[in-house]
Protein backbone atom coordinates (compact mmCIF):
# COMPACT_ATOMS: atom_id res chain seq x y z
CA UNK A 1 0.00 0.00 0.00
CA UNK A 2 2.55 2.36 0.65
CA UNK A 3 4.41 2.16 -2.77
CA UNK A 4 0.78 4.55 -3.84
CA UNK A 5 2.45 7.54 -1.49
CA UNK A 6 4.91 7.98 -4.27
CA UNK A 7 5.28 6.93 -7.83
CA UNK A 8 8.91 6.31 -8.16
CA UNK A 9 9.71 5.65 -4.18
CA UNK A 10 10.62 2.52 -2.60
CA UNK A 11 10.20 1.14 0.86
CA UNK A 12 13.36 2.15 3.10
CA UNK A 13 13.97 -1.25 5.13
CA UNK A 14 11.49 -3.03 7.25
CA UNK A 15 9.92 -1.43 9.89
CA UNK A 16 7.52 -3.02 13.22
CA UNK A 17 5.68 -1.60 15.22
CA UNK A 18 8.84 -1.02 17.82
CA UNK A 19 10.93 0.18 15.17
CA UNK A 20 8.86 3.63 15.09
CA UNK A 21 9.45 5.30 18.26
CA UNK A 22 7.75 8.93 18.92
CA UNK A 23 4.69 7.83 17.15
CA UNK A 24 2.74 7.35 20.33
CA UNK A 25 4.72 10.19 22.15
CA UNK A 26 3.55 13.43 20.46
CA UNK A 27 3.16 16.58 22.55
CA UNK A 28 -0.18 17.28 23.97
CA UNK A 29 -1.59 20.62 22.35
CA UNK A 30 -0.98 22.50 25.58
CA UNK A 31 2.45 21.43 25.38
CA UNK A 32 3.08 22.63 22.59
CA UNK A 33 0.80 25.87 22.81
CA UNK A 34 -1.28 27.31 19.87
CA UNK A 35 -3.67 30.16 19.23
CA UNK A 36 -5.89 31.68 17.20
CA UNK A 37 -3.12 34.05 16.85
CA UNK A 38 -0.95 31.88 16.08
CA UNK A 39 -2.27 30.22 13.61
CA UNK A 40 -3.19 33.40 11.67
CA UNK A 41 0.47 34.04 11.94
CA UNK A 42 1.23 30.24 10.31
CA UNK A 43 -1.75 31.28 7.56
CA UNK A 44 0.00 34.58 6.65
CA UNK A 45 3.62 33.38 6.63
CA UNK A 46 2.15 30.84 4.12
CA UNK A 47 0.17 32.98 2.07
CA UNK A 48 3.47 34.99 1.50
CA UNK A 49 6.01 31.89 0.99
CA UNK A 50 3.41 30.78 -1.93
CA UNK A 51 2.75 34.15 -4.08
CA UNK A 52 -0.40 34.76 -2.33
CA UNK A 53 -1.11 37.78 -4.06
CA UNK A 54 -1.67 35.69 -7.16
CA UNK A 55 -3.65 32.69 -5.91
CA UNK A 56 -6.79 32.56 -8.20
CA UNK A 57 -8.76 33.02 -4.88
CA UNK A 58 -7.12 34.44 -1.82
CA UNK A 59 -10.74 35.71 -0.13
CA UNK A 60 -10.14 37.94 2.90
CA UNK A 61 -6.09 36.49 3.34
CA UNK A 62 -4.38 38.92 5.34
CA UNK A 63 -7.81 40.85 6.45
CA UNK A 64 -9.15 41.27 9.70
CA UNK A 65 -11.86 38.91 8.85
CA UNK A 66 -12.25 35.79 11.18
CA UNK A 67 -10.01 32.56 9.91
CA UNK A 68 -12.99 30.78 8.81
CA UNK A 69 -13.66 33.33 6.04
CA UNK A 70 -10.69 33.36 4.98
CA UNK A 71 -10.43 31.36 1.45
CA UNK A 72 -9.95 27.70 2.17
CA UNK A 73 -9.44 28.01 6.28
CA UNK A 74 -12.45 26.02 8.52
CA UNK A 75 -12.30 26.59 11.89
CA UNK A 76 -12.97 24.69 15.38
CA UNK A 77 -15.82 26.06 17.41
CA UNK A 78 -12.73 27.92 19.21
CA UNK A 79 -11.73 29.67 16.14
CA UNK A 80 -8.45 27.49 15.52
CA UNK A 81 -7.45 25.93 11.90
CA UNK A 82 -9.14 22.48 11.36
CA UNK A 83 -8.65 22.25 8.03
CA UNK A 84 -6.86 24.18 4.97
CA UNK A 85 -8.08 23.32 1.60
CA UNK A 86 -6.64 25.24 -1.24
CA UNK A 87 -6.33 22.85 -4.30
CA UNK A 88 -6.35 24.40 -7.77
CA UNK A 89 -5.38 27.75 -6.43
CA UNK A 90 -2.13 28.60 -8.59
CA UNK A 91 -0.14 28.27 -4.90
CA UNK A 92 3.84 28.79 -6.04
CA UNK A 93 6.69 28.95 -3.88
CA UNK A 94 7.59 26.40 -0.92
CA UNK A 95 5.27 25.02 1.62
CA UNK A 96 6.53 27.17 5.19
CA UNK A 97 7.73 25.58 8.16
CA UNK A 98 5.28 27.80 10.16
CA UNK A 99 2.28 25.13 8.61
CA UNK A 100 3.48 22.77 11.86
CA UNK A 101 2.45 25.29 13.76
CA UNK A 102 -1.39 24.62 13.50
CA UNK A 103 -1.47 21.68 16.24
CA UNK A 104 -5.16 21.59 15.56
CA UNK A 105 -5.12 20.78 11.80
CA UNK A 106 -7.19 17.94 10.38
CA UNK A 107 -6.88 18.28 6.70
CA UNK A 108 -4.20 19.65 4.89
CA UNK A 109 -5.27 19.78 1.17
CA UNK A 110 -2.74 21.77 -1.33
CA UNK A 111 -3.07 19.46 -4.21
CA UNK A 112 -2.93 20.27 -7.99
CA UNK A 113 -0.87 23.92 -7.66
CA UNK A 114 2.89 24.63 -8.49
CA UNK A 115 4.19 24.17 -4.72
CA UNK A 116 8.10 23.31 -4.94
CA UNK A 117 10.89 22.63 -2.67
CA UNK A 118 11.20 20.00 0.02
CA UNK A 119 8.45 18.55 2.10
CA UNK A 120 8.73 20.70 5.74
CA UNK A 121 9.79 18.43 8.45
CA UNK A 122 8.05 20.39 10.58
CA UNK A 123 4.44 18.95 9.01
CA UNK A 124 5.46 15.42 11.01
CA UNK A 125 4.60 17.94 14.44
CA UNK A 126 0.49 17.91 13.48
CA UNK A 127 -0.55 15.27 15.59
CA UNK A 128 -4.60 16.01 14.78
CA UNK A 129 -3.65 15.43 11.30
CA UNK A 130 -5.96 12.67 8.98
CA UNK A 131 -4.99 14.12 5.58
CA UNK A 132 -2.25 15.06 4.12
CA UNK A 133 -2.23 15.73 0.45
CA UNK A 134 0.50 17.72 -1.43
CA UNK A 135 -0.70 15.75 -4.89
CA UNK A 136 0.19 17.14 -8.43
CA UNK A 137 2.98 19.69 -7.11
CA UNK A 138 6.44 19.91 -7.97
CA UNK A 139 7.88 18.81 -4.45
CA UNK A 140 11.42 17.56 -4.59
CA UNK A 141 13.33 15.72 -2.24
CA UNK A 142 13.37 12.87 0.04
CA UNK A 143 9.93 12.53 2.02
CA UNK A 144 10.72 13.51 5.54
CA UNK A 145 10.96 10.71 8.36
CA UNK A 146 9.26 12.40 10.79
CA UNK A 147 5.96 11.94 8.97
CA UNK A 148 5.67 9.23 10.54
CA UNK A 149 5.25 10.75 13.77
CA UNK A 150 1.46 11.26 12.22
CA UNK A 151 -0.41 9.04 13.84
CA UNK A 152 -4.41 10.01 13.00
CA UNK A 153 -3.19 9.98 9.24
CA UNK A 154 -5.36 7.78 7.08
CA UNK A 155 -8.47 8.19 8.99
CA UNK A 156 -11.75 6.89 7.36
CA UNK A 157 -11.51 9.98 4.97
CA UNK A 158 -7.80 10.53 5.17
CA UNK A 159 -4.60 9.89 4.04
CA UNK A 160 -1.60 10.54 2.58
CA UNK A 161 -1.42 11.50 -1.00
CA UNK A 162 2.31 12.47 -2.21
CA UNK A 163 2.24 11.56 -6.59
CA UNK A 164 3.12 13.61 -8.69
CA UNK A 165 5.64 15.33 -7.58
CA UNK A 166 9.44 15.16 -8.33
CA UNK A 167 10.20 13.36 -4.83
CA UNK A 168 13.23 11.16 -4.75
CA UNK A 169 14.62 8.55 -2.65
CA UNK A 170 12.99 5.88 -0.76
CA UNK A 171 9.63 5.62 1.49
CA UNK A 172 10.68 6.27 4.91
CA UNK A 173 9.77 2.97 7.41
CA UNK A 174 8.14 5.48 9.62
CA UNK A 175 5.19 5.31 7.19
CA UNK A 176 4.94 1.78 7.14
CA UNK A 177 0.84 2.35 8.64
CA UNK A 178 -0.22 5.17 6.94
CA UNK A 179 -3.12 4.79 4.55
CA UNK A 180 -2.03 5.76 1.21
CA UNK A 181 -4.18 7.61 -1.30
CA UNK A 182 -4.31 7.82 -4.77
CA UNK A 183 -5.68 10.30 -7.62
Amino acid sequence: MTAVVAVYATACGDASPTDNPGRDDQPSEQDRGGSVSGDRDALVAFYNATDGPNWDDNTNWLSDAPLDEWEGVGTDANGRVVHLFLSYNRLKGEIPAELGNLSNLIDLVLSDNELGGEIPPELGSLSNLESLDLYGNQLSGEIPAELGNLSKLGGFWGGLSLSGNQLSGCIPSELQDVRATDH
